[in-house]
């Protein structure tokens, strides 16, 4: 088991109590592919973001295989978090004055991996996500739809078992978003376990399955 969370809680306070995760429950196998769908709000993003170990639930339990998460400190979530998890964006978060190499190896020099290692490792990245021609382009010389393979690519820097996908395809068009999906599903064949939000019912339909919600619940 990836991910097993147990009765997950998360409340804000902002003059009053609002509670983006309500009790939330699930498992994930090693090597499915799961989509997250449910209306702006409902708390889609803060359960990815509890995943990830970018935040942690008020209350419950989330056991990311099989360790307990919820007394781990700072500095083991962070090293858990660069070595086990990969992230991907629907704004991609790249850094616009590097070229597509350079994005890709940042979380690779930000792990410590020997110096000597890591532009052939985000070359050989670069040209599983199709872009092999575009290596020393920047962000801002490509589409959305490369911009996001190089996102896919980066989140592989260090490889990880879990990627969380945040709206992969929530900026992109329709052939675009199609690309990232296949991409998606050629690394989840290749062993990956992937957890993605999304609002396009017709993405969500290429996973194995998919988690409804609605506020702050798992319905």
């Amino acid at each position: 088991m990836v991910i097993q969370c147990q009765n997950l809680l998360k409340i804000y306070f902002s003059g009053e109590e609002l509670r983006a995760l309500d009790g939330v429950s699930l498992s994930i196998q090693k090597g499915e592919f799961v989509s997250i769908m449910g209306p702006s709000g409902c708390g889609k993003s803060t359960l990815l973001n509890i995943l990830g170990l970018l935040d942690e639930p008020t209350s419950g339990e989330y056991f990311l295989n099989g360790t307990p998460t919820a007394q781990m400190k700072d500095s083991v979530r962070s090293r858990v978090r660069r070595e086990n998890i990969g992230f991907i964006f629907q704004s991609f978060n790249l850094m616009p004055r590097l070229s597509v190499v350079e994005n890709i190896a940042l979380p690779m020099r930000y792990s410590g991996m020997e110096r000597k290692l890591i532009l052939p490792r985000a070359r050989e990245l670069a040209q599983r996500v199709g872009l092999g021609k575009k290596m020393s382009n920047t962000p801002l010389q490509l589409s959305g739809g490369q911009c996001q393979r190089v996102a896919c690519a980066r989140a592989l820097a260090n490889s990880p078992g879990l990627i969380l996908a945040d709206e992969p395809t929530g900026n992109l068009d329709s052939k675009s978003s199609q690309d990232i999906l296949e991409l998606l599903q050629e690394l989840n064949k290749e062993g990956l376990t992937i957890v993605m939000v999304t609002h396009d019912s017709k993405i969500a339909a290429g996973t194995h399955r998919t988690i409804h919600m609605k506020d702050g619940k798992i319905l």
